[in-house]
């Protein structure tokens, strides 16, 4: 490694995001990942809410997580690392990237290309607290794919003389099985009290609580985990002119109300194609944590952990929370873990076994090795992305030695890019 020119370079985080890479790191249980954004971008992520009302900062971010990872995932969570929801943001947002199913309201399409996907991924969701993978509202979020572009539906603001309006993509005064993931009341609940007077248990027209309700009946079929037949029949009212609020009990006025029938439902939207009985049940998520310092082993272990309940095969040990699995009865499945297979072959699983730093953690110096990779840039960050000053690199046999003694304790990176465009980055902790 001898003669190898050695930058310290800070790399400043530019308004256009096309050249930008950010430091991602794989947590040791191999089901999350993080990724590093400076002070400023991470603010002005936030602030300006970024992920809906910047197309090409996100989908810049985007192509940065497919040069980590191979397409694998049909759907990408991208987490805040906040312990309370930022103002001013939802709690939770989600773009549809591709479609390639018929009879659920929409065309096909692709964009995944605009994101740096092949083709693989459908829908790319943020969070914006770090607990709410599972406590909601992921369940919603993921909702979305799927509903509702499907059905014409209304809201309305509490009070008397009001005026209904169009309310998809959610269910608004929509019955169902249950209370839906998308909103709408359960269905046994409704009483009609005659002249266009009616009572329902109490109800969201948008949510329902979070990861607190499963998906209702209808919400399964448009997902393609059950067939049409088994939606049992709902009511939807529109033309609403009154809502109020008694407790547990909603009373409303509607001149409109349309009941619906796996049959009427079909004649609306045609078939599903693919069927129930060949749809896609079984999903690769990659859930990202967005942070500009790096986490904490609690802030990890949170998020690990509720990666690994939100996608069990099996009960996620809650009494009031339903994981993916459970919220589909048990038909569908959300696979979070093995992140170590999904590494790009040429960028981690080349450069990791070939480049060695020893001794890690280290009170001093570390020795870098390089395995004849045509190494020709090692770019040096501290925990923030800040430039490092008056570091000293000397000549170690078969590599380099890095002087860190005079540095604080903490974390650092060094990013090792070759002559082929390959880069990935090493964690050095300073004890």
């Amino acid at each position: 490694m001898k003669g190898i020119v050695i930058f310290i370079v800070y790399c400043s985080l530019l308004t256009n995001l096309i050249a930008q890479t950010h430091i991602i790191e794989v947590h040791s249980n191999n089901r999350v990942a993080s990724l590093l954004m400076s002070s400023t971008e991470y603010s002005d992520w936030k602030t300006n809410n970024e992920f809906s009302n910047d197309y090409i900062k996100r989908t810049n971010l985007f192509k940065d997580i497919y040069k980590k990872f191979n397409d694998e995932f049909d759907f990408i969570f991208l987490i805040l690392n906040e312990d309370n929801k930022p103002d001013g943001l939802p709690h939770g947002q989600h773009i549809r990237i591709s479609n390639n199913i018929s009879g659920i309201g929409l065309s096909s399409f692709n964009n995944g290309n605009n994101y740096g996907s092949a083709g693989k991924l459908k829908s790319i969701l943020h969070l914006t607290k770090r607990n709410y993978l599972l406590w909601g509202p992921s369940l919603h979020e993921l909702s979305h794919k799927w509903a509702n572009n499907a059905i014409e539906v209304e809201n309305v603001a509490e009070g008397t003389n009001v005026v209904s309006s169009s309310y998809r993509p959610h269910w608004g005064f929509t019955g169902g099985s249950t209370k839906g993931q998308l909103g709408g009341f359960k269905q046994s609940t409704l009483v009609d009290k005659g002249g266009g007077s009616y009572s329902v248990g109490s109800f969201g027209a948008n949510a329902n609580g979070g990861n607190s309700v499963p998906f209702n009946e209808l919400e399964l079929y448009l997902m393609g985990m059950i067939k049409i037949s088994d939606v049992s029949n709902f009511d939807v009212f529109t033309n609403i002119t009154s809502f109020t609020r008694n407790g547990a009990i909603y009373d409303f006025v509607a001149t409109t109300r349309t009941t619906y029938t796996p049959a009427s439902l079909e004649t609306l939207l045609g078939a599903r194609v693919p069927l129930y009985t060949t749809s896609q049940k079984d999903f690769k998520a990659l859930v990202v944590i967005l942070t500009d310092t790096p986490l904490t082993t609690a802030q990890w272990d949170e998020v690990d952990d509720s990666a690994e309940k939100f996608s069990r095969n099996s009960s996620d040990g809650s009494s009031t929370l339903f994981n993916f699995w459970e919220a589909t009865q048990g038909l569908g499945t959300i696979e979070m873990a093995n992140l170590q297979n999904t590494l790009g072959l040429d960028n981690d699983l080349v450069l990791a076994n070939n480049i060695k730093i020893y001794p890690n953690p280290t009170s001093k110096k570390v020795t870098i090795l390089n395995k004849d990779l045509n190494i020709e840039e090692v770019l040096l960050f501290n925990s923030v992305g800040q430039k490092i000053t008056s570091l000293e690199f000397t000549d170690a046999q078969d590599g380099i030695s890095l002087d860190l003694s005079n540095h604080s304790a903490g974390v650092y990176f060094l990013n090792f890019r070759n002559n082929s465009g390959l880069s990935m980055y090493k964690k050095i902790i300073k004890n």
